[in-house]
């Protein structure tokens, strides 16, 4: 997900932020349904303000824009809420991202402590809710004759009260459905909290699209096609998780790595890809140690006679030998890499793990096929 996302030049409390190319459409077209309903907004908030004043020239599209970038600012600080208390539970936030649909944090594992789960989900309304409770406080000290300030300090404040409220909705992946699953999970176990968090799930998503069809609310309609289709994940997510908690990742891991030297030449490593039914190599330089890897894709367009050192990529992650498989699976679900080197920490390099091979051990602890398309 997100893979055609842009890093912006700074962090957040250390978290990058990404806008994904959604967003890139999102902002102006909510900026322009913004600049078209100055009036009746005027009327939701009850301002004291004349609508003629704010639908002069261009000034009701500027506050579309003002408005529309204050509710993804409000979005960002949502997700800052969610990162700051994972925080306090030892988790790191690896980035936070702006798409079609709002803002996304992304954990580098979830909390696993009891109710730690709903205690971090919780975390993204309260903040939601101080915002919009500052924006009330805001609201009585703006001046009446600063019209367009006031128009989009009342858009903020009730769309983060929208953000607050519509967030507890207790279907995954919302932060409502995330405080329910940890909760249930107090009682029973996990697996089967999910179970049920994910029927409430889907049961909701298929009234929010009715209400969308009937309404003819696009937005509706892709939150609920969102949840519907995001809450299978989760649930098959949570299903290999359980699955794979028993094992070590040293258990699935390829070993021995098979490396190519840097000087090996475009065409005979072509040769090799063919003969060993591979498309991607760790590669060394003459001292043994690993610079990068080399893939087909990589290789497109390149000289036969090329040394394949000029194609490398960056190596990918590493992950210790004794760790859980459950820990590899959340790490190859974080990343666009499909392989994963095994080391431990300043040891050697002891092997390589790729998405094969994790769905192929799912494979045999299921006794069935993995789902199409893996």
């Amino acid at each position: 997900m997100f893979k055609h996302a842009l890093r912006l030049p700074f962090r957040l409390l250390g978290i990058p932020l990404y806008l994904d190319l959604t967003f890139l459409i999102i902002l102006p077209l909510l900026a322009w349904l913004i600049a078209r309903q100055i009036e009746p907004f005027i009327t939701l908030f009850h301002l004291p303000v004349s609508p003629g004043a704010l639908n002069e020239g261009l000034l009701p599209y500027a506050l579309g824009l003002a408005a529309a970038l204050a509710l993804f600012i409000s979005v960002v600080i949502h997700e800052l809420g969610h990162a700051i208390v994972a925080r306090r539970y030892g988790v790191e936030t690896e980035r936070i991202t702006l798409w079609l649909l709002g803002g996304m944090a992304q954990f580098k594992k979830m909390p696993t402590q009891r109710g730690a789960e709903a205690v971090v989900a919780i975390a993204g309304p309260i903040t939601s809710g101080l915002l919009a409770a500052l924006g009330g406080l805001l609201l009585w000290v703006v001046p009446e004759r600063w019209p367009a300030l006031l128009f989009v300090v009342a858009y903020t404040t009730f769309m983060n009260i929208a953000l607050a409220l519509f967030n507890l909705i207790p279907a995954l992946p919302l932060d409502g459905g995330r405080v329910l699953r940890s909760l249930l999970a107090m009682r029973m176990p996990r697996m089967r909290a999910t179970q049920i968090a994910a029927t409430i799930s889907r049961v909701l998503a298929i009234a929010l699209g009715v209400v969308g069809i009937v309404s003819l609310n696009i937005f509706l309609i892709l939150i609920a096609l969102f949840i519907y289709i995001a809450v299978a994940a989760e649930a098959r997510f949570e299903l290999a998780d359980e699955l794979l908690s028993g094992l070590r990742v040293q258990e699935l891991m390829s070993s021995p790595v098979i490396a190519m030297p840097a000087t090996m030449s475009v065409g005979d490593l072509l040769a090799r890809m063919l003969r060993d039914a591979r498309h991607a190599y760790p590669v060394h330089d003459e001292g043994g140690e690993f610079i990068g890897m080399i893939t087909l894709k990589g290789l497109q367009n390149a000289e036969p006679d090329a040394p394949i050192g000029d194609y490398l990529s960056e190596l990918p992650e590493r992950i210790d030998p004794q760790a859980s498989a459950a820990d590899l699976l959340e790490m190859m679900g974080r990343q666009d890499e499909p392989r994963v080197l095994v080391m431990p920490e300043n040891g050697p390099v002891l092997g390589i793990i790729t998405r094969t091979d994790l769905y192929r051990a799912l494979q045999l602890l299921t006794g069935r096929a993995p789902a199409p398309g893996h």
